[in-house]
């Protein structure tokens, strides 16, 4: 029987991840897909864009687009890495984004630290 109060770890950090981004962005995603292996977790989140994103994009700018993007991520390291160690219950020891202009989505790596050994 499933507990009805268990949250399933990857709808919780999808959902979290998203939020920081609403949050931080003012715009959130259209989606997000949260993949949890033994020792890594992987988002992909289709991001939405500011009107001031957009305008940069249509003027030749997606690269200024990417970078800002890059260094939010760089930024928000330590909130992102909180939520999947919440959600697993694990420690990240590393963690990688990318932001991608075509197709827009943004890739998030958490590496897991190995499982402490059992007494």
């Amino acid at each position: 029987m499933t507990d009805a109060l268990t949250v399933d770890p990857r709808e919780l950090i999808g959902r979290e991840l998203v939020r920081i981004h609403e949050d931080s962005y003012g715009v959130g995603a259209t989606g997000v897909e949260v993949f949890i292996h033994d020792s890594y977790v992987v988002c992909v989140i289709q991001n939405e864009l500011t009107t001031a994103e957009t305008t940069l994009i249509d003027g030749g700018r997606g690269e200024s687009v990417r970078n800002v993007r890059m260094a939010f991520q760089d930024a928000i390291d330590t909130t992102f890495r909180a939520v999947v160690e919440r959600a697993t219950g694990r420690t990240v020891d590393a963690f990688i984004s990318h932001f991608h202009l075509e197709p827009m989505f943004t890739l998030e790596f958490f590496r897991l630290a190995p499982r402490a050994p059992a007494p």
